[in-house]
């Protein structure tokens, strides 16, 4: 008896976790700029940090936001965002030369 009532403290304790788990992320784009948000301490410009990862692309704004994680930049957020700037700067050269 003893072993089940552990295991269901643990599973009530796996709910709990769940259950702060934020329900509004809907996609990968989401759940990025929800990651981003929180990691630069700013979760009321989600969804500042939504609509540029959506203008650049979830690859670029992933990979860029790993590269500044690992940086010891003092300002991340500043970085991110220039970062994104300079991808968005060359994907409309781009395309601009396709046309």
């Amino acid at each position: 008896m003893l072993k089940i009532d552990s295991n269901l403290s643990s599973i009530k304790k796996a709910d709990l976790k769940l259950s702060k788990r934020n329900k509004n992320i809907h996609s990968q784009i989401h759940w990025l700029a929800d990651e981003v948000s929180n990691f630069f301490k700013e979760p009321k410009k989600f969804a500042m940090y939504l609509g540029v990862i959506k203008r650049v692309g979830f690859g670029k704004a992933y990979q860029a936001f790993q590269e500044i994680k690992q940086s010891n930049a003092k300002e991340p957020q500043k970085l991110f965002m220039w970062e994104m700037r300079k991808t968005q700067i060359n994907t409309n050269e781009n395309t601009n030369k396709h046309k």
